[in-house]
This record gives structure tokens, sequence and C-alpha cells, in this order.
């Protein structure tokens, strides 16, 4: 009787170990971000899974049928995530990856050229070549100034009048861009930095620092002439921000797209590389997506 009595206790043990280590899985221990984020998965026998980033803050996902998810944004660091469903846990390591750059900096050089292409395509001219010929231009009149003070002082006049219609100009431009302009600075996360009904801008940012971005816009609009025209040149204008170079992306976008074309259910991501710069383009039924990464 006391030896059936351990074998029964023994198998119990092992039992409960058996549910004990079921109890909380991942689908890896290992994780590289891809796109802004890296998707941990998992099954677990709980209503909830809670999770810690780097001993951060924990937060709480829901399981569903017996599996959960979450997204850990991708940062310039190796993170450490600790999961924990009752009384069991799981550690797994996202490794780091490389930034696009500098927020602030990219944002206000995106920000500069999408102001500018609201401008007339002459106006753009002439703003470009002021900026070009600024140096020259003053080391002119600083000469001219010196033989003809008189030559040299309605030269600057004329250089001020002209110079403060630009800035009129530019000031109207601005406001017709003011929905397109990413903002000057953004807290850390995945957040929409732009949201208009022809693209959605989103974006990761970790101390400081550009992760990735997302361009995201409704197949619907790709039907139009304004929403085409639209996500052309906003996706120009992200690949010359991140310096790529857009038209050798954009040509290759084509194919994708007309690829895509032909199976319209189609989600498979195609690569694009353009200067370091990596341009993944997914489909679904009602959105095109293009993540830039590095």
């Amino acid at each position: 009787m006391k030896k059936l009595l351990l074998s029964a206790l023994g198998l119990l043990a092992l039992t409960l170990a058996g549910c004990s280590n079921n109890a909380l899985t991942t689908n890896k221990t290992d994780y590289h971000p891809t796109a802004l984020t890296a998707v941990i998965k998992g099954d677990a026998k709980t209503k909830t899974v809670h999770y810690r980033i780097n001993n951060g803050a924990t937060q709480t996902v829901n399981v569903k049928s017996g599996t959960y998810f979450f997204q850990v944004p991708a940062s310039t660091k190796t993170q450490t995530v600790k999961v924990s469903a009752g009384t069991t846990h799981k550690t797994v390591t996202v490794h780091r990856v490389k930034a696009l750059g500098n927020y602030r900096k990219l944002a206000a050089k995106y920000n500069q050229m999408t102001i500018a292409s609201h401008l007339p395509a002459k106006v753009q001219k002439q703003l470009q070549a002021a900026q070009k010929n600024q140096a020259t231009t003053q080391k002119k009149l600083t000469a001219l100034a010196k033989t003809n003070p008189t030559a040299a002082a309605a030269a600057a006049q004329k250089q001020q009048a002209a110079a403060k219609q630009l800035q009129a100009k530019m000031a109207t431009a601005k406001k017709q861009a003011k929905d397109e302009l990413l903002p000057t600075s953004t807290s850390a996360g995945v957040k929409n930095l732009v949201a208009t009904k022809d693209v959605t801008i989103r974006g990761n940012v970790q101390n400081g620092q550009l992760m990735g971005l997302a361009l995201i816009t409704p197949t619907k609009q790709m039907k139009t002439t304004a929403g085409k025209k639209q996500f052309g040149t906003t996706f120009a204008l992200l690949g010359t921000s991140l310096d790529a170079k857009p038209k050798y992306v954009i040509k290759k976008f084509e194919k994708v797209l007309k690829d895509a074309k032909k199976k319209s259910t189609s989600t498979t991501t195609k690569t694009i590389y353009s200067n370091a710069v990596r341009f993944n383009t997914g489909f679904s039924t009602d959105h095109l997506y293009i993540y830039m990464t590095k």
C-alpha cells in the first residue's frame, strides 16, 4: 500500500510538472524585429499574460483560444522581455537594430521638402537657386559695396524684396501642407505621425532615434488620381529624407505593385534595397504597406 501511494504521488508530481511547463510557451527565445516591432507569440493556459520589457512597467495581454501575442518596438539596444502566466515565467530576447537616424533632423528635412512641394514649379526653382547661390551672392554684394556703395545698396534692397516674396509664398505653402507634416518632436513608441484620407505615416521613435517608418494607404485611394499623386509624393519625400534613391525605389515598387495585382489577395512581403535602407512592401485586401528600416 505504501509503495502504491508513493508511486501515485510520483505520477502526480510528474503530471503537475508537465502542466506547469505547458502553462506558458513562446514560439522563440530570440527575436529579430521586422518592420517596426518584434511580435512575441505563444500559448498559455491562463486568461491573461503579463510581460515586462527591460524591467519596465508590467503590461497585460489577453489570451484568446489558448494563444497570445504582443509587440515589442524595435530599439538600438537589445531588450530582455519577461513573460508570465500565473506562476510560470519565460524570458526572451529582442535583438537591437540600426536606427534610420535622428528623428528631429529627419522630420525637419522631410517637412522642408513637403512644404516646398506645395510651391509652384517656378517658385521651387527660384528657392533652390536662392539657396544654392546665397554665399556667392553675398560675396558679390560685399565686393560691389567697396567700389559702388549705391549700386550695392540697390541690389541688396532688391534681394531683400525677393526674399520677402519667397517667405510669403513659403508661409502659404506651409498652411497648405500642415496636415502632411511630421511633428517636430514625439514621445517614444509606435504611433501615427501623419494621418490623412490618402496616407498614414506611422513611426517608431526610441530615445530620439527613428527606428522605422510605415507608409500606409487604402487601396481604394490608389485608384484615384489624387490618391495616387499623394502616395507617390509622400513615398518620394520619405525616401529622399532617408537618403535613398526615390526613382530607383519607385521603379522597383511599380513592378511589385503589378505582381500584387495579379494576386489580389496576396499578403507576401517584398523587399527593395536602396542606400542601406530596406523598403518592405506588403498588401492586405484593403491597404498597402511600405515599411522603411535599416
